[in-house]
């Protein structure tokens, strides 16, 4: 027993149990030994400080992993860095320093920080994705990729600014603007990297009772993502609204004369014997004859009164040059030009939640092929070109067609009613939307049929009459992994004017990132300042070419981390195909909520490949995922340094202790929750584990009594469930209870002491 004079002196204690763990390698992993129990944490960006939010993080992930060593599991809680990104570049570029000396200084300085926090983390696993040792396997696992199809080079919309003449991540765009220069950002299409996501759509999309305890919230938000769309896409045949050329040739023609006049006026080489029987005419499959409109809402297809293009559209190239030899007037030409440039400055986002709806008309009409009507062909910037086809048909059915109907004086014709009759009065009546289903009207021969058996019926002429087909779209856009800056991956690829894209052969990875290059070039990437860098040897035919200039998103950094952590210096593959099948996958993840649609989502699908080629037989890398919440600053907003009310952990320790501020860290609030931090109220727990330590001068050597015991078992169950439940909250709490019943007794066992 202690003397009573020594009083609570966390500092002193915890210092001298911290060098001890650290000497005795307390925390080591053996992966030899069998009853594993992987624990994960998102490993944190190394920006130099850690702040309570790390801390309201790991300590979560530690009482988890210290819980799983009293069970008696061999627990493996690596810890790491996720070393690539753009702070590192920020401070290169405004505090004259080289994001390599930052990021491991930083490095440094966080992991002195944690173990003042006292984590448990088997460090001699760790992780640094900024060494070549780390991103080489980066590198070969975009070549196998590359070499199964799933990575290649396209066209995309990007943040351009034309002034320094280069793409910017949307976190360089401040008010529409360039944060370097402050010139005005528009979208522009540049040649970019992707790796083909969607062609794992369906295996992401989670099953209703799927095999391993990921949240709800997690899984809807990812199925809502992928955005699984079962539709048709319906081909409308286009005219040109010249009275010269056709005069009134949709007026009481029937369907068969009004699309042979079409196909005439259109292709000089068109015949009659093209058109095989009744309604049964095969529209060619070119875009100048007809746009191709995806829709899940064929049952409306009889109100379709306009069809709206995405700026971005080909049609809209060929509607400004020139339509089937047919020119468009100059004045509807200025108008589409002046509409698209307007419509550049704003990001897809902006688009999507743009109240206001805007558009231009193309001068162009189409025929609606359900009704043989003749409808204008608009341009609208709610029309997304990474959406179904890029072209949509609009009707009463749905809001944004709608208000842009309204605005621009497009008839409307409601075709699907509730049967309820007032409310029925409304929609007819155009005063109320009706988006949902019901009963079709004004829909010809499937008026009185039900949404449901309609949209069939209708699916299944247009593909009698060769005017659509069943058709699936997704949400999900394949994952663009080009970056035009410094800080990150090099894209293992060579350029070669003779053999074009060539991978860099695997005994030349790494491809390290050079030392010397201009952070804030114009008109090209970082990478591209480095000459010497930049010109290499073609590996095929041996001439002079160039290495890819682009770096790879982080995000693929962080996409396998967990597979690596099993052996960090392996130089032979990027992690051991035995080994994983022992560890992996991994028991509980836990991680930050935002990361529901990005880091998770990559990293299925990067586990999902590694399935592929044969690497692992298991195909979602984690049993169970949990998601923490948000600590906030003392002024409730989120920690922020530019905002100064970030909270540094460094100094709540120096007051209170490590102990002290892991106890208010974990009952504060659930783990889960989101809430303020309060310094002042650490002044609790503190006081909480003093009462523990001055309980020790009660302890005698006597036996508990059956209340006693009663207390302990009951305190025991509750602690343990509640760990298990992640709800460290309340498990504190029942101690703080226990406590209170301890404190009240004269005497206190020494088994009551100990397990307490």
């Amino acid at each position: 027993m202690k003397d009573k004079s020594v009083k609570y002196n966390p500092s002193e204690i915890e210092k001298k149990w911290q060098k001890e763990w650290t000497a005795r390698n307390l925390y080591g992993s053996d992966l030899t030994k069998s009853n594993k129990y992987y624990v994960l944490a998102e490993f944190p960006y190394p920006s130099g400080d850690l702040h309570m939010g790390h801390w309201f993080t790991f300590c979560g992930a530690d009482i988890y992993a210290r819980f799983k060593r009293m069970q008696g599991y061999n627990v493996f809680f690596p810890n790491g860095f996720d070393a690539f990104g753009l702070p590192a570049e920020n401070a290169a570029i405004k505090r004259n320093i080289h994001p390599k000396d930052w990021t491991i200084e930083n490095i440094k300085r966080m992991k002195e920080q944690f173990t003042t926090m006292g984590g448990s983390f088997s460090y001699d696993h760790e992780v640094i994705t900024c060494l070549p040792q780390y991103y080489k396997w980066d590198q070969w696992i975009f070549i196998e990729m590359f070499k199964k199809g799933l990575a290649y080079r396209a066209k995309s919309m990007s943040n351009w600014c034309p002034k320094d003449q280069t793409v910017l991540a949307n976190e360089h765009v401040e008010n529409g603007k360039c944060w370097r220069c402050g010139s005005e950002v528009v979208q522009k299409e540049v040649e970019q990297w992707f790796l083909k996501i969607t062609a794992y759509a369906d295996q992401l999309e989670w099953p209703k009772n799927p095999s391993v305890d990921w949240p709800d919230s997690v899984r809807r938000g990812q199925n809502d993502w992928i955005g699984k769309s079962d539709g048709a896409v319906i081909r409308f045949p286009v005219i040109l609204n010249s009275q010269d050329v056709m005069p009134n040739l949709f007026r009481h023609l029937e369907r068969n004369e009004t699309l042979k006049s079409i196909r005439q006026a259109q292709d000089p080489e068109f015949t009659e014997g093209q058109v095989q029987g009744d309604n049964n005419m095969q529209v060619q499959h070119d875009n100048n004859k007809y746009i191709k409109v995806f829709t899940t809402r064929a049952d409306t297809l009889y109100g379709a009164t306009f069809l709206v293009l995405a700026p971005e559209h080909p049609v809209v190239n060929v509607i400004l040059n020139s339509f089937q030899n047919l020119e468009i007037p100059k004045r509807v030409r200025d108008d589409i030009k002046s509409y698209l440039e307007k419509a550049k400055k704003k990001t897809e986002l902006e688009r999507k939640e743009m109240k206001e709806k805007t558009g231009v008309f193309t001068g162009l009409y189409a025929i609606n092929p359900i009704n043989n009507e003749k409808i204008p062909v608009w341009i609208a910037d709610y029309a997304l070109i990474t959406y179904g086809t890029g072209a949509l048909f609009g009707d009463a059915h749905d809001e944004r067609d709608v208000e842009f109907a309204e605005k621009y004086g497009i008839s409307l014709k409601p075709t699907v009613i509730t049967g309820d009759r007032k409310k029925d009065e409304l929609i007819l009546s155009l005063k109320e939307v009706f988006t949902g289903y019901g009963k079709l009207v004004n829909s010809g021969e499937f008026s009185g049929l039900s949404s449901s058996d309609a949209k069939k019926q209708i699916l299944k002429k247009l593909i009698e009459t060769g005017d659509g087909e069943e058709y699936v779209v997704y949400h999900l856009h394949d994952w663009s992994v080009s970056r035009q800056r410094y800080w990150g991956t090099p894209v293992p690829m060579i350029h070669c004017k003779d053999c074009g894209i060539v991978p860099v052969p695997e005994k030349d990875l790494p491809v390290e990132l050079p030392y010397e290059v201009d952070y804030a070039p114009k008109g090209k990437p970082p990478l591209a300042t480095n000459k010497k860098w930049l010109a290499v040897n073609c590996p095929k035919c041996g001439k002079k070419a160039k290495q890819d200039a682009e770096t790879m998103d982080t995000f693929v950094d962080s996409s396998w981390y967990f597979f690596r952590y099993l052996d960090p210096n392996l130089n032979t593959a990027a992690f051991d195909k035995n080994q994983a099948q022992k560890m992996l996958p991994v028991d509980i993840y836990f991680g930050g909520a935002e990361h529901t649609v990005g880091h998770t989502l990559y990293s299925r699908f990067f586990t999902r490949f590694f399935h592929d080629i044969g690497m692992v037989d298991f195909k979602e890398y984690a049993q169970k995922r949990v998601n923490h919440g948000i600590v906030l600053g003392p002024d409730g907003e989120k920690m922020s340094k530019s905002k100064g009310n970030v909270v540094n952990p460094d100094d709540e320790v120096a007051k209170y202790g490590a102990d002290a501020v892991r106890v208010f860290v974990s009952f504060f609030m659930p783990y889960d929750g989101t809430g303020p931090w309060i310094s002042d109220r650490i002044w609790g727990p503190y006081r909480f584990l003093e009462r523990v330590w001055k309980l020790e001068e009660k302890i005698a050597d006597e036996k508990p009594s059956r209340e006693d015991l009663s207390e302990l078992n009951k305190t025991v169950k509750k602690v343990g469930e509640d760990i298990e439940k992640i709800k460290f909250n309340t498990a504190i709490a029942a101690i703080m209870e226990w406590l209170n019943y301890l404190s009240r007794k004269e005497k206190v066992s020494r088994e009551e002491y100990r397990v307490l």
